[in-house]
């Protein structure tokens, strides 16, 4: 039997597609496509046929066989062709294609541009798995690397099992679909175009769009309070925020780039040229000049201004309107942080969530450098233990750590001469003890 399987890669519209092919299944079978039916989350996301990707995941590769078989056999009862959707197929070349023995395979695919699938990797981390990096953090950590997932690599991989006409990569790049959409451009790849795509339902609003940067920004704040272990809090918000964004996204400009640091850029950039150009060379089905740069992103400089803080306050408010309980209790959970914390330990990303939710917060002192006068009096011939312990503690005093301050200036008081010296290091620690009972007040 003919068998076509849609593999990804991920974060390239695989979403949108298995809404589209779902929505569509009798008109498919019309063009001779069975497309079995699989279910959505309240936002139109769906894994596609992922109860075979999961059995593929796990090594289940028996119980993979006979959920195929149920399929084509509906399939042949149709008399149809075979077309699945899973992502989870992408990573897994050799277990796929030993699945369909026998029958003559055809396998379609998009590729993305290295660094916006790494970003995409970014936005997903926060998404699903509790990262709280920020942008420019998580790419510096993949300067120098070559991500085998991004890089191309897997396709080879596919190709070293297939036939040589078998594998058909297109380039993720909206431009070259047909009116933008990537659901056409997908029907166009297994024959279906013209007069007869245009009876296909296609939902204007798009599905499974990235979130908007205001709504990666509000999660990425929250993870540092959720409980990975109650993943139904995350799954609550994602739901909220991904319908947020859906509809933001429909009524933004796409033709706006996201800000990346200019030298992780570059950096980034350089390292997969050469993995762009093999695939260019050797893969794609076409390659537009314009792909082998990205089309998302663009160094700091070269961005414009975006009204980033009212979309995380707009993001924010639709999660308190629709989930009022939740973010009060998360709101409470962090308060609790702030309390039992020190303030120089909380991660600025807590502050900030803290400011936005309204508790009251006290900034983190920078650590001052030693003053000048300090450094004189630590290499004069003329100080003594007194005159370093004196400023020692005005060095904690400044840095926030008034509690090591006194027991500093305890030192210098015990062990100082009578006189003036000595009254005045009495008057400092006086004044040290009145400020740390108002921070002691405080907690």
């Amino acid at each position: 039997m003919n068998v076509i399987l849609h593999i990804g890669a991920p974060k390239t519209g695989t979403s949108a597609i298995q809404f589209f092919l779902n929505e569509n299944r009798n008109r498919l079978k019309k063009h001779g496509f069975y497309y079995p039916e699989h279910n959505f989350d309240p936002n139109n996301v769906s894994g596609g046929h992922a109860s075979f990707g999961a059995l593929l995941v796990e090594g289940n590769l028996e119980e993979a066989k006979a959920l195929l078989k149920q399929w084509l056999n509906e399939a042949k009862a149709c008399n149809c062709r075979l077309l699945l959707s899973a992502e989870a197929m992408y990573r897994r070349p050799e277990s796929v294609v030993s699945l369909f023995e026998g029958h003559e395979l055809g396998v379609l695919a998009y590729f993305r541009h290295p660094l916006e699938s790494l970003i995409s990797n970014h936005n997903q981390s926060i998404k699903r798995h509790y990262s709280t990096l920020t942008l420019d953090d998580f790419l510096y950590k993949q300067v120098g690397v070559n991500n085998r997932g991004v890089n191309g690599q897997i396709f080879f991989d596919w190709q070293k099992v297939l036939k040589d006409d078998q594998l058909t990569v297109r380039p993720y790049y909206f431009p070259t679909f047909h009116k933008g959409r990537i659901e056409l451009d997908f029907l166009k790849r297994i024959g279906i175009e013209g007069w007869a795509a245009n009876r296909f339902k296609l939902k204007k609003r798009k599905i499974n769009t990235s979130y908007t940067e205001g709504a990666l920004e509000i999660k990425r704040l929250l993870n540092g309070v959720l409980n990975p272990e109650k993943n139904r809090e995350s799954i609550v918000i994602d739901r909220v925020l991904q319908g947020y964004s859906d509809k933001s996204n429909n009524k933004l400009d796409i033709g706006k780039k996201q800000a990346v640091n200019t030298a992780v850029f570059n950096a980034i950039s350089d390292r997969y040229q050469r993995s762009m150009e093999r695939m260019r060379d050797n893969l794609l089905a076409f390659c537009p000049d314009d792909f082998m740069r990205p089309q998302t992103v663009a160094p700091l400089a070269q961005t414009e201004a975006r009204k980033s803080l009212e979309d995380v306050i707009s993001a924010y408010k639709e999660l308190c309107r629709q989930e009022p309980e939740l973010m009060e209790r998360l709101q409470l959970r962090l308060a609790d942080k702030l309390q039992s914390e020190e303030r120089d330990e909380i991660p600025y990303a807590q502050l900030k969530l803290a400011e936005m939710m309204g508790l009251p917060v006290r900034e983190p002192k920078p650590k001052p450098p030693l003053p000048s006068n300090a450094l004189d009096v630590f290499l004069s011939e003329n100080s003594k233990p007194v005159d370093y312990l004196r400023e020692i503690s005005k060095w904690l005093e400044r840095y926030g750590d008034t509690e090591s301050a006194c027991e500093v200036l305890d030192k210098a008081i015990e062990i100082a001469a009578k006189g003036e010296n000595k009254k005045a290091l009495q008057r400092l620690r006086k004044t040290y003890q009145q400020r740390l009972e108002t921070l002691n007040e405080e907690d």
